[in-house]
């Protein structure tokens, strides 16, 4: 999940992944439990739509499954073993002689370790299932897989990656920021905009011809709800570029290299998904799903802090394990713009605006992501 990164260095794209296992506790498989918090929210209509696929194609003797942006640590399995699950059970309460062959995709870019996620399957829920895994590297925003190979396609915490910074012919009304903002130009949201509805059109193109007829895409990804992003959409990234400009003024990174830094990320509103898949053309929209996701549910109901409203101590963990997360995810990124020298201080100080951001009467711990759950039908051509 998540690994689908690139950023825009001078006048061409340099692709990175998340942090890898060597990178200890700021890597990503010690900080995705996020991730696997947004897939469990799906986890039900997923191994539902897996089973009655699996019905709906006359219960076949062979059945292609496919993530894609799988990443690595213990959550590169998770969208796949539910699939197999769902399928094989399905299988079984039908009464088949035999349980059909499943083949299982996991995809990436090329510099994922995959050879990670392989040592993973003998304890994983796929060992002993029987189906055959292999590894398809390459950006999802270009072709993948054989013509009509596929039948169920997940990803999970991915597409809000862009395959690229968006260019900016007005590159100076960001500055000092990162990312969209609230108040921002126009032209910056307008250009972001445009380089998400490229990517996403190229890769439902791509998937199109992937896809065999009546086949399933089940995308879950960052979003929004209104075409204007608010403060809340963009805090994240607006405290990080804060975090750089402090950096900057005590001459710890370039202040240029701020300016000139913008995040390969958006979070679509509902019009610009819709948008993109009427022109597309290929898949009709089953299912279009906003749910908002807190890390007050990796707690649990009955841990004495969930509720976190009047633990002076909630803040303090909620910014620890939001910086967590993001460094795990964007820390590549950043120390192939600034170096590496500086990660450490940074996400200190990210660290620290995030505890004041969740201490704030108005914003108090308020942590909450939007995302969004597409349900995508291949198309029957006649």
């Amino acid at each position: 999940m998540e690994d689908e990164v690139v950023l825009l260095a001078s006048s061409s794209s340099a692709v990175v992944s998340m942090n890898g296992g060597g990178e200890g506790n700021t890597s990503y498989a010690d900080n995705s439990n996020f991730q696997q918090l947004i897939a469990s929210v799906t986890r039900k209509a997923r191994r539902d739509m897996a089973a009655a696929l699996y019905r709906a194609r006359g219960r076949p003797a062979s059945l292609a499954i496919a993530d894609l942006g799988c990443a690595t640590g213990p959550n590169a399995l998770l969208m796949v073993s539910d699939a197999v699950d769902a399928v094989l059970a399905e299988s079984k309460s039908g009464g088949d002689e035999g349980a059909p062959q499943l083949h299982v995709f996991l995809n990436d870019l090329p510099a994922n370790d995959f050879n990670a996620v392989f040592r993973l399957l003998p304890s994983s829920p796929l060992a002993g299932t029987g189906c055959l895994v292999s590894a398809w590297p390459g950006s999802f925003y270009r072709r993948v897989f054989p013509d009509a190979s596929l039948d169920y396609v997940v990803s999970s915490s991915s597409l809000h990656f862009l395959s690229k910074a968006p260019s900016m012919a007005t590159e100076h009304l960001n500055r000092g920021r990162v990312h969209v903002t609230e108040a921002g130009p126009a032209a910056v949201l307008d250009a972001y905009r445009a380089q998400f509805h490229a990517d996403f059109l190229a890769f439902l193109s791509c998937r199109a011809a992937e896809t065999r007829a009546r086949g399933l895409l089940l995308l879950t990804f960052v979003a929004r709800r209104d075409a204007r992003p608010t403060a809340h959409d963009c805090y994240l990234w607006d405290l990080l570029a804060d975090a750089l400009m402090d950096m900057a003024a005590a001459g710890l990174v370039d202040e240029e290299k701020v300016h000139s830094f913008n995040a390969p990320y958006y979070a679509p509103c509902p019009d610009d998904l819709a948008r993109v898949i009427a022109k597309e053309g290929s898949f009709a929209l089953r299912t279009m799903q906003l749910f908002d996701t807190t890390r007050r549910r990796l707690l649990g109901p009955s841990h004495p802090t969930s509720d976190g409203d009047d633990d002076d101590e909630f803040p303090r963990w909620l910014a620890a394990e939001t910086a967590g997360t993001v460094r795990a995810v964007v820390e590549p990124m950043l120390r192939t713009h600034f170096g590496w020298a500086a990660m450490d201080g940074l996400f200190c100080k990210y660290r620290l605006l995030l505890e004041a951001y969740y201490r704030r009467k108005s914003t108090r711990n308020k942590d909450d992501v939007t995302n969004v759950f597409l349900v995508l039908e291949k198309k029957q051509r006649y």
